[in-house]
């Protein structure tokens, strides 16, 4: 028999509580397009994108893998927090997947070594608007991040354009140069881009969703395949407005957030989370039509968002149950047995799940429960310290080790 196709469908930042809202929106069930099992007490190893992917790929906890941040190793060291492990895609791949992947957070990328893939494509619909005003080429993106996360945290036009540039051409004078020839010819290109995003394509909470979307529908899957897709709709920024602004710096403040604000952002929050599961839902759905009934999707999320239920908003640091508790919905190929359990599930146990099912185990799904699971953090993944209005108490408590442990009875 012919091995299963696979997809991971993550839907970047949506909250367990929230997916379970959205399933039962008319119109909108995953039942509609397979005998979907649904798994309530999944728990995300971690706090944000990077580690909890490579859990996702590796099997192993943060702790174990050691793509993740500390005190002072943050997201935008690259080459000291990337995902340095061979993975499940390169397992896959010596069996005969062919593997294909689609991302639109920056963390997913190549760069921070999800390099394995046959097929890897960027939706840099987010990273570009997110951006700065003059773009560079994909292929130095990338290492112009660290120049953007230290001097261009302000945004702005002179940051854009001036501050940036400078502090790049003082201290990596091949970079600035390589970085202007590009710019130069993309910048027309990237202007358009920017004004369609903002002015006709509801950006922020469009965030490439809708041109992924096309970009599954369009693209010849060679069988078997592994395919790995990430959504970046429910993600922060909600909005422009720097009056209400919401980014990593929002829970190191020093400024309370209002109680107005976090309403608006919970709303926001909600029409973003609906737009990315529309997309997704409209994924599953072309899957399932092209491919029929011989096939493995995942649902399910990287970590979730926090909106002030603890004294915090967003993610990453924190282990509280809106930051970790995720969904995970599962379509199984025909034959395959539908276990329930009141265990907890982690991503961690989707590897192995995997490699089960595909080795024709029809009780594969008994290997995504545990009896004990685990969230970890090592502290902030962003560095925040120098910018403007910043608690450095509240800041210094965040930034320390943690570990939560989900026992079932």
């Amino acid at each position: 028999m012919r091995k299963p196709d696979i997809t991971i469908i993550v839907l970047d930042a949506l909250r367990a509580d929230m997916f379970n809202e959205l399933i039962k929106r008319e119109g909108m069930e995953l039942s509609r397009l397979g005998h979907f099992l649904y798994i309530n007490k999944c728990i995300a190893p971690e706090t944000w994108t990077l580690p909890s992917f490579a859990s996702i790929l590796t099997g192993m906890y943060a702790s174990e893998h050691g793509a993740h941040e500390t005190e002072t190793k943050k997201a935008l060291n690259i080459e000291e927090i990337k995902l340095r492990r061979k993975t499940l895609v390169s397992e896959l791949k010596k069996i005969g997947y062919k593997t294909y992947a689609i991302s639109a957070s920056p963390y997913f990328h190549p760069i921070y070594g999800f390099d394995e893939f046959d097929e890897f494509k960027e939706e840099s619909y987010f990273t570009d608007i997110w951006g700065s005003v003059i773009e560079v080429s994909k292929k130095l993106k990338p290492l112009f991040a660290k120049y953007r996360e230290k001097y261009g945290s302000e945004g702005g036009l002179f940051t854009s354009m001036v501050k940036i540039p400078l502090a790049t051409l003082m201290e990596d004078p091949t970079l600035f140069l390589e970085g202007l020839a590009s710019g130069i010819a993309l910048t027309p290109i990237s202007a358009a881009k920017k004004l369609k995003a903002k002015l006709i394509e509801d950006w922020p909470l469009e965030k490439g969703g809708k041109r992924m979307v096309k970009e599954v529908e369009k693209t010849r899957y060679k069988q078997p395949f592994f395919l790995f897709i990430n959504l970046l709709e429910p993600h922060d920024p909600y909005t422009e407005s720097k009056k209400n602004a919401m980014d990593w710096r929002t829970q190191y403040r020093k400024a309370a957030v209002s109680k107005e604000t976090v309403q608006l952002w919970k709303k926001l929050y909600r029409k973003a989370s609906e737009k990315g599961y529309s997309y997704s839902y409209g994924i599953i759905k072309n899957l399932v039509e092209r491919f029929g009934d011989n096939q493995i999707i995942i649902f399910t999320s990287d970590h979730g968002q926090a909106f002030n239920e603890h004294c915090f908003v967003g993610h990453g640091a924190m282990l509280y149950d809106e930051i970790v508790r995720v969904p995970l919905a599962l379509l199984l190929p025909k034959g395959f047995n539908r276990i329930e359990s009141n265990e907890y599930s982690s991503l961690v146990n989707i590897r192995r799940f995997i490699l089960a099912a595909i080795k024709g185990d029809k009780n594969a799904v008994k290997l995504l429960y545990s009896k004990k699971v685990t969230a970890e953090s090592f502290g902030t993944h962003v560095n925040v310290s120098s910018m403007k209005g910043i608690d450095l108490k509240k800041l210094k408590e965040a930034n320390r080790q943690r570990i939560r442990v989900f026992s079932s009875r």
